[in-house]
């Protein structure tokens, strides 16, 4: 990016990050209408930190493939120095929830309708996360394809090229295939009741609770990982050339545009977009849905106004009348 337009653009990005950290910290009483536009803005500058700075670079620095100090020490400082929007991204996302439970209604009526918010991202996380797990099926199934030779998404010559010119890619590919089945198998776990308590089968974690940090911090490294790679694809099939961005021609070394080559380049440019967005929404229903089970608020909150005070999620109210429905824990 050309540094007259580059610099401003930075410098601009950092004094609204600024005001926007200045005002999820302040202590103060909120409208519910300046509340609300208060978590769309931090929420939503979250995601163009992640959706607009990071590239393809991200692929091999976050973690997964970042949990190894090899990439890092190749990388330099202007990619070191990209790697902290996550870092900021994950801190505005983390201010932001911290400043809409620190001021939440916390009356009868507001916890109700906390519960009934909680409960329409947990059904959007449940249908994201089904996304989420269909999005890599198809990139599995072609590369392991391509391992045994046969054409599958790609020109016949295409496949033999690949195999030929790198030998190694007869096992290479079962590798990717398996990272994308092992996403697959752990993105299910946001539905599971493994993914709220440790299997009992692990030693010395086995039936513990599962952290919290752990699944929303991994899995949105995965969904920045995945986005910001299929972002590249994406841009360069409509012809936009960005600094960093991978495209397809440069992950490949040759042009594989055209229908010959959906499995190829088609694949990349839709699917792990939606991968990466499904997996984001599929994390914020699974935090929701810790929320809920965690708290044992399955259901609008009946209250009994001449009862003795009880707590829902943390809040004092006045006493539930009824049992509490208990959720499907996969």
């Amino acid at each position: 990016m050309d540094s007259s337009v580059g610099g401003p653009g930075i410098t601009v990005t950092g004094l609204i990050g600024l005001l926007l950290a200045w005002l999820l910290q302040r202590r103060h009483s909120l409208s519910p209408g300046r509340r609300k536009a208060l978590i769309i803005a931090g929420v939503g500058f979250a995601c163009v930190l992640v959706a607009v700075v990071l590239d393809g670079r991200a692929m091999f620095l976050l973690p997964p493939f970042g949990l190894s100090i090899a990439p890092w020490l190749d990388a330099d400082w202007p990619t070191i120095f990209q790697m902290t929007s996550p870092i900021a991204a994950a801190s505005f996302v983390m201010a932001t929830v911290t400043m809409a439970r620190r001021t939440a209604d916390r009356s009868p009526d507001g916890l109700a309708h906390a519960a009934a918010v909680s409960r329409t991202w947990e059904r959007v996380g449940r249908f994201a996360t089904y996304v989420a797990m269909l999005a890599p099926l198809p990139y599995a199934v072609i590369r392991l394809c391509w391992s045994r030779g046969w054409a599958v998404g790609a020109p016949e010559p295409f496949v033999e090229w690949l195999l030929l010119t790198q030998p190694e890619n007869v096992w290479i590919e079962p590798i990717l295939a398996g990272m994308a089945l092992t996403g697959v198998l752990l993105t299910s776990g946001l539905l599971c009741r493994w993914g709220r308590s440790f299997p009992s089968w692990i030693p010395g974690i086995g039936g513990r609770r599962v952290p919290l940090w752990l699944p929303l911090g991994m899995g949105g490294s995965a969904a920045m990982v995945v986005w910001s790679f299929g972002r590249g694809m994406l841009l360069g099939r409509l012809g936009v050339d960005f600094p960093g961005q991978v495209s397809a021609t440069q992950a490949w070394g040759m042009p594989v545009g055209g229908w010959d080559y959906w499995g190829v380049d088609g694949l990349a440019w839709v699917l792990f977009p939606l991968w990466g967005i499904s997996l984001g929404v599929a994390l914020v229903g699974y935090y929701h849905r810790r929320r809920l089970l965690d708290a044992d608020v399955l259901a609008p909150p009946i209250l009994d106004p001449g009862g003795p005070a009880s707590s829902v999620g943390g809040l004092r109210t006045g006493s539930l009348v009824g049992p509490l429905s208990a959720a499907d824990d996969g």
